[in-house]
């Protein structure tokens, strides 16, 4: 597995009125770690660079676990561990889920 792992999200997705295009990124240390403790750390990063993405957006809510899904998934397929990819597909859809804050 590779030593760090960067997470990045450059756009989402566009509302009917506006679309959002705003870029973060997120570097996580995998070096000797086991695999739900690196797995846990791209859930988290991938909820914060969503919820950075979504805050205002009327439908936040609802595209908060998509996006959360995505991002994990981009980021456990870049390192390439099948250990990870299983681990991530035996995980069930409520760990994709966030609240939203609403402004």
């Amino acid at each position: 597995m590779i030593r760090l792992l960067a997470i990045a999200i450059a756009a989402l997705m566009s509302t009917a009125a506006a679309t959002s295009a705003s870029a973060g990124e997120i570097t996580i240390k995998v070096a000797g770690r086991a695999t739900p403790a690196v797995h846990a750390d791209i859930i988290t990063a991938a909820k914060q660079l969503c919820q950075e993405d979504l805050a205002g957006t009327r439908d936040a809510a609802d595209l908060a676990p998509y996006c959360v899904r995505e991002i994990t998934r981009d980021a456990v397929l870049r390192t390439k561990s099948p250990e990870l990819v299983a681990y991530d597909r035996a995980q069930g859809r409520s760990v994709y889920f966030m609240r939203v804050a609403a402004r």
